[in-house]
């Protein structure tokens, strides 16, 4: 059988007592409320039957208007008048 290569991993490694002192991903906590109208994100889970259904509209929009249209337009679109109806 032949046998191995070996490689210098020597600049990829710590010691044990180094590595113990450091805190990984030390740095200042992201501010709990993004100033100005920076985005926000949302997580949405939807049913399969939404999701085919939400696919399937977004296929045939691109497909009648030759441009793409994503979920996210979607969904925001669908937020923004909804929320616009209830004020």
């Amino acid at each position: 059988m032949a046998r191995k290569p070996e490689g210098d991993l020597g600049a990829m490694t710590i010691s044990k007592a180094k590595a113990a002192g450091t805190v990984p991903f030390e740095g200042k906590a992201a501010p709990m409320v993004a100033p100005g109208g920076s985005p926000k994100s949302l997580t949405v889970k939807l049913e399969a039957d939404t999701y085919a259904a939400l696919r399937a509209y977004c296929y045939e929009q691109e497909r009648a208007h030759g441009s793409r249209l994503t979920h996210q337009q979607v969904m925001v679109e669908a937020l923004t008048a909804f929320l616009a109806s209830k004020a």
